[in-house]
């Protein structure tokens, strides 16, 4: 829908923009966290602590836009529904960027530590992870109940992952109490992903608010298309 201002429908480009902005740091910075992870890369780790402090000033940019459409055009119908579903978007996409920190820091105590095992379930859990996260940004872009509809059925893979992760975990901090400091640092890292393939949901699910006008969150209804 093209609007009879040229303004404002710049300003909403705009807000859209910087949404996309920030998704793609975030993926950027996940794939990074990935390398991290499976080469103990501690260097690499902080290098993506650094970039957080980007997320944050963009997270600023999108309150300012989005504060300045609401006050001055004083949007109806969908526009309002996308600027009020893009604040939230926005606040998710910074949490991620928060997690992805926590991650990190956890990544660069593990780089000190002797590996328990050898890294598989993690390494796919975080693929998965920023699948979700891709496809979200995707179903944002493209306004695609089809999109939202894969990263809602993925989020069920992404808790099978932490069960099964956290129960090896568990096992080998049993069997070996050399094992438990190493173990729980890993257990905090599949525990960061489910939180953040949560956070992917519910840009997901915003995105149907944007479509349909329908909040579905905590509606258990895993399929929103018609």
């Amino acid at each position: 829908m093209r609007h009879t201002s040229k303004d404002f429908e710049d300003e909403l480009d705009l807000l859209k923009e910087t949404l996309l902005l920030m998704g793609g740091m975030i993926e950027s910075m996940l794939k990074e966290t990935e390398d991290a992870l499976i080469t103990n890369n501690a260097v690499t780790a902080a290098q993506v602590i650094e970039r957080d402090s980007q997320l944050d000033q963009m997270e600023k940019r999108v309150d300012e836009q989005a504060l300045q459409i609401l006050a001055l055009r004083q949007p109806a119908a969908a526009d309002l529904r996308f600027v009020m579903a893009s604040t939230k978007i926005c606040t998710d996409l910074e949490r991620m960027g928060d997690i992805i920190v926590n991650i990190c820091e956890r990544i660069t105590e593990l780089s000190r530590l002797k590996p328990i095992k050898p890294y598989e379930d993690l390494p796919r859990m975080m693929t998965l992870t920023s699948r979700m996260i891709t496809q979200s940004i995707d179903a944002f872009l493209k306004l695609s109940l089809e999109s939202v509809d894969l990263v809602l059925k993925s989020d069920d893979e992404i808790d099978d992952y932490y069960r099964k992760i956290l129960g090896e975990l568990t096992v080998l901090m049993k069997n070996d109490p050399a094992n438990v400091d190493a173990g729980l640092k890993l257990t905090f890292i599949a525990k960061y992903l489910e939180r953040m393939a949560d956070h992917a949901t519910n840009v997901a699910e915003q995105v149907v608010f944007m479509v349909k006008g329908l909040d579905i969150r905590h509606s258990g209804n895993p399929t929103p298309t018609p």
